[in-house]
C-alpha cells in the first residue's frame, strides 16, 4: 500500500478540534489534545491564531474507532 502526502491541514484559534497535536505556525509551540471537541485557543507564547494540525492516528489499519483502541481486533 502506498500512502501519498497530502496538503498540511490548518486550524484557527476558536475552532473546535479533535485529538492530536497543533503546532503554532509562527513560533512552533505545540499544544496536544487527547479529547475530542476542545476549543483551540490563541498560542500562549505569541498569540498567533493559526496552527498546523497533526491529527491523532493509529498505526494499525484495523483500529478505526475509539472502541477498537480499547478492545483491539484480534490478529
Amino acid at each position: 500500500m502506498v500512502k501519498t502526502v497530502t496538503e498540511q491541514k490548518k486550524a484557527k484559534a476558536g475552532e473546535k478540534v479533535g485529538p492530536g497535536k497543533y503546532v503554532c505556525i509562527d513560533c512552533g509551540k505545540s499544544l496536544e489534545f487527547t479529547e475530542a471537541e476542545q476549543d483551540l485557543r490563541k498560542c500562549p507564547a505569541c498569540a498567533c491564531e493559526m496552527y498546523d494540525c497533526f491529527p491523532m492516528t493509529h498505526i494499525r489499519e484495523d483500529v478505526k474507532t475509539p472502541e477498537d483502541a480499547i478492545n483491539p481486533p484480534k490478529r
